[in-house]
């Protein structure tokens, strides 16, 4: 059956979904967005669809899923008004710009018995496929540490839109904008994190939040560092390694190579996912919006759903949480609470 789906917000990540969706053959039917330049973009990838101004007038839509891409802040507000009304969710990352706000979203859409899943595409990456089969396979034997960079840049024009990288609006800076994708299919491979110990600053005057942090994770049996930057100029392709005590698994991008008495290429892939356009990962949404789609058809979660997001929420608050109390070990928890506000934003300013 084809998905009928309303696209909610038209900014800098909707021309993925909406390549996406098209190349899925979705029928999007409508985009919400009031400005101008952003709704003649969405015509030349979406032109069947009308564009509407207000999040009721697109609702009331005949469509069965919504896609949310407005900014984090709103995400809880704008998912609670999509479900009451029966649609299915695919919300950008982050799920919401606070991890209490991210679990209101899952509870929201499981109350008003609809799907919701998040688009933390880098889980669809083939690298990471094969990653998940050899650790599965015991390839590296037991996982004893782990280190995570995502060394990217963000010149200041990137920031000069009104509200990015400020607490309210994105609820935080790199970690939680950035490196979310990486982080989260660190975590995705290397299991649940048990506490955290971060410092966080900002070499930009008028940021508000982080642009660069930097993690210690204990997962209990084994440990992970992990950097993150939009000030590492010029930029340069996220990584994870991986470090066992039969082999090594190193992810570079989306290329993976296994490391023991040789090293063996897997995957030699040939995405740039470090730049600000999310089109460069054209084919990893289009792979999530097969899954979600086909998954919820069958009745089964796909390994993007919602929930499953909240995971890499925690650990995020978690190193927020951490750098603003001074690098204090803070327990990971998923549990709801209310995030710190002017201290975290007081550990930025280092």
């Amino acid at each position: 059956m084809t998905r009928r789906v309303v696209v909610i917000g038209a900014g800098l990540a909707s021309a993925a979904h909406l390549t996406a969706l098209r190349a899925v053959d979705a029928d999007v039917v409508g985009v919400v967005t009031r400005d101008e330049t952003r709704a003649a973009a969405a015509r030349r990838l979406a032109p069947q669809a009308r564009i509407f101004p207000s999040l009721d007038a697109a609702a009331a839509l005949d469509a069965d899923t919504a896609v949310v891409v407005t900014p984090p802040s709103s995400h809880l507000a704008v998912a609670s008004a999509l479900a009451e009304r029966g649609l299915d969710l695919v919300i950008d990352k982050p799920l919401a710009a606070s991890v209490h706000e991210a679990q209101a979203i899952v509870d929201v859409a499981e109350r008003s018995g609809v799907r919701a899943a998040v688009t933390l595409q880098h889980r669809y990456k083939e690298a990471a496929r094969r990653a998940r089969q050899l650790l599965s396979d015991g390839a590296i034997g037991t996982l004893r540490s782990a280190t995570v960079t995502v060394p990217l840049w963000r010149p200041d024009s990137y920031y000069a839109e009104a509200g990015r990288g400020t607490w309210d609006r994105d609820g935080g800076g790199v970690l939680i904008t950035q490196a979310i994708h990486t982080l989260d299919l660190y975590l995705s491979l290397a299991g649940p994190a048990r506490s955290v110990v971060a410092t966080a600053s900002t070499s930009r005057g008028r940021l508000e939040a982080e642009d660069t942090i930097h993690l210690l994770i204990d997962h209990g049996t084994h440990a992970a560092s992990v950097t993150a930057s939009t000030a590492a100029w010029p930029g340069g392709t996220e990584t994870i390694h991986l470090y066992g005590d039969a082999g090594q698994l190193r992810l570079l991008g989306d290329s993976l190579v296994q490391i023991g008495d040789s090293v063996r290429p897997v995957v030699d892939g040939s995405v740039d996912a470090s730049g600000p356009d999310p089109l460069s990962m054209t084919a990893w949404f289009r792979s999530l919006y097969e899954d979600v789609f086909t998954s919820w058809a069958s009745g089964a979660a796909p390994l993007s759903d919602a929930r499953s997001g909240l995971p890499v929420h925690a650990v995020i608050d978690a190193a927020y949480r951490s750098a603003a109390a001074g690098a204090t070990p803070v327990t990971v928890s998923e549990e709801r609470h209310d995030t710190v506000s002017d201290e975290r934003e007081s550990a930025c300013q280092s």
